[in-house]
């Protein structure tokens, strides 16, 4: 029963789309969208004002469809290590919130850590939130920043969506992608991980490093969102060689692979 009542809740319509935040590299998905209007960054409450995309990132969400279902597209997204603030991170999940959706999907590049996952496409299925802060801290009940969030006191213990998560590895099948999994660490940034570090981050029992993703799904749960999290391992964490240039590189490696696998995602929810 359970299952039925998640899937009538992430169905998709007009009134509530389905949220895609897009991280290095991966903002191409955003072109496969029939778009009905454009919302620059700069129009969105909480959003730093300051704030300019790194490579790989665009500062735009496109409201519109993917093969006919209702979808907000946001191909880029501030980050903790930029010195913006949890809070200011998470504005485009709570802005997605306010468009009336209840599906959040993230995705985020990151690191493999060796012997606990491999270089690809891999399902987020929880996470260790290393950077250092939260997008709760300050919530009072009145501030207006967190005036969507009922209380800071938030229970973490399935942030990521379990139907989500089959829906993901039965569409991966199907399309004859691989799709590892795993936690996700998320770290500060924005150098890469040192060996200790990548040593420790295993023993913690993480799959993935990365930079973004774990504060925005604290923000999402904490909304009653759905949660979603896909990632490109773009190489092995604390590998030499490793630049912001080569995560690029993987990103658009995997680009069809990652496109069909968000397609079908999409699709199942309609269908559903």
């Amino acid at each position: 029963m359970a299952m039925v009542d998640d899937a009538r809740a992430c169905r998709p319509s007009v009134e509530h789309p389905v949220a895609l935040v897009l991280g290095t590299g991966l903002g191409h998905l955003s072109g496969l969208v029939k778009p009905v209007r454009r919302i620059g960054y700069n129009r969105i409450p909480g959003f730093p004002e300051s704030a300019q995309p790194v490579s790989g990132h665009s500062f735009e969400a496109t409201v519109g469809t993917i093969e006919g279902v209702s979808v907000v597209v946001y191909p880029g997204r501030p980050h903790l290590y930029e010195g913006y603030s949890a809070l200011e991170v998470t504005s485009l999940v709570r802005h997605a919130q306010r468009l009336g959706a209840h599906t959040v999907i993230f995705a985020c590049a990151t690191g493999a850590i060796p012997d606990a996952s491999e270089p690809g496409l891999g399902l987020i299925t929880d996470h260790i939130n290393l950077t250092g802060t939260n997008p709760l801290v300050g919530w009072n009940g009145k501030e207006p920043e967190l005036a969507l969030v009922d209380s800071g006191f938030v229970g973490m213990s399935e942030v990521y969506t379990r139907y989500l998560q089959d829906i993901a590895r039965s569409v991966a099948v199907e399309q004859g992608i691989e799709l590892g999994e795993g936690v996700l660490a998320g770290v500060l940034g924005p150098s890469f991980e040192t060996p200790a570090e990548v040593f420790a981050l295993k023993t913690l029992g993480a799959s993935y490093v990365g930079c973004s993703t774990v504060c925005e799904a604290i923000m999402a749960h904490a909304l009653g969102m759905h949660v979603l999290g896909l990632t490109l391992a773009a190489n092995y964490a604390g590998e030499p060689g490793v630049s912001h240039e080569s995560v690029l590189v993987a990103a658009r490696a995997c680009a069809d692979e990652f496109e069909r696998l968000v397609c079908g995602i999409v699709a199942r929810l309609y269908s559903e």
